[in-house]
């Protein structure tokens, strides 16, 4: 089974790490410099304070996306619309994968003609060292749903039980995609903003009361979800992760463009289609751009 994974930041570096334990991987990085690298030293996992390293294919030509059994997207959302004349081009009977966060990317998927279709959510912890390492800073499990085509076409991914990186099927891509969204959008721009690890949104009781608001806020948008078990899910998310940093309190860090828009910005978006205000919401979305916008200065 060939695997080819779009992508060569801490997921893409990981996922090609684990992968080729048990499948023949080919890693699509943006850059020539950094595929020769990844050729001469194969990626280097840290979990633990071990290091596991495997060789792994790189190559940049696209053309090479065709020779592959399954392709997995792993760039950020807002990376998407630049790489879909390249995802087009891949032949439409070639199986796609998108780990995407948020749920503005199933825009872009709608316009593609593949027969099958994936989405994925990702409870994993990553945290890229450089062109070739990467650090597995949390174990957790990766879950996919069929988006278009049937979900068999991924079950060898469960069957080979990877140690340390499992993965589960669903049904439904709103229940993979919909629960991460509101885990991501309580987290992820209140660490950003309060610059804190997750576990402080739990322990400090001035930010905790803030998460409640929010929650009580956003959660009026999704009346038919189990409210309280929704609810200790993202707290118990927020526990097993207390010492890591959000991606988007690492990407603010970095001076990187973060995701706010593919994750607050959907639920704005939806708040207003629906007619419902969420002032709380709304702030933090302006405060997170506002500090992207102070990378500048």
């Amino acid at each position: 089974m060939k695997i080819g994974i779009v992508g060569a930041g801490s997921i893409g570096l990981l996922f090609a790490a684990y992968l080729s334990q048990r499948f023949k991987v080919t890693i699509f990085p943006r850059r020539e410099e950094q595929a020769k690298l990844i050729n001469n030293k194969g990626i280097t996992v840290q979990l633990r304070q071990n290091n596991i390293n495997q060789n792994v294919s790189a190559t940049v030509k696209r053309e090479e996306m065709n020779s592959q059994d399954l392709m997995i997207i792993a760039v950020k959302q807002y990376q998407l619309e630049d790489l879909l004349p390249t995802i087009q081009q891949i032949e439409t009977k070639i199986p796609l994968l998108f780990l995407q966060n948020g749920m503005m990317h199933l825009t872009l998927i709608n316009k593609l003609k593949h027969q099958s279709i994936f989405v994925g959510s990702i409870e994993h912890g990553a945290l890229k060292l450089n062109e070739t390492m990467v650090i597995h800073n949390g174990v957790g499990i990766t879950n996919i749903a069929s988006y278009k085509g049937p979900i068999n076409s991924v079950q060898f991914l469960v069957k080979e039980e990877i140690l340390n990186f499992p993965f589960r099927l669903y049904e439904s891509h709103e229940d993979v995609l919909l629960k991460k969204l509101l885990v991501n959008a309580m987290i992820n721009p209140l660490t950003a903003i309060l610059q804190v690890k997750n576990g402080e949104l739990i322990k400090n009781e001035n930010y905790h009361k803030l998460f409640r608001e929010l929650y009580q806020e956003i959660i009026l948008l999704f009346p038919h979800m189990n409210q309280d078990q929704l609810l200790m899910d993202i707290i118990s998310v927020c526990k097993n992760t207390a010492d890591n940093e959000s991606s988007m309190l690492k990407d603010i860090k970095a001076h990187r463009t973060t995701e706010i828009d593919a994750i607050i910005g959907y639920i704005l978006n939806l708040a207003n289609e629906k007619g419902i205000p969420l002032p709380i919401t709304n702030t933090l979305y302006y405060m997170v751009k506002g500090l992207e916008k102070g990378r500048d200065h």
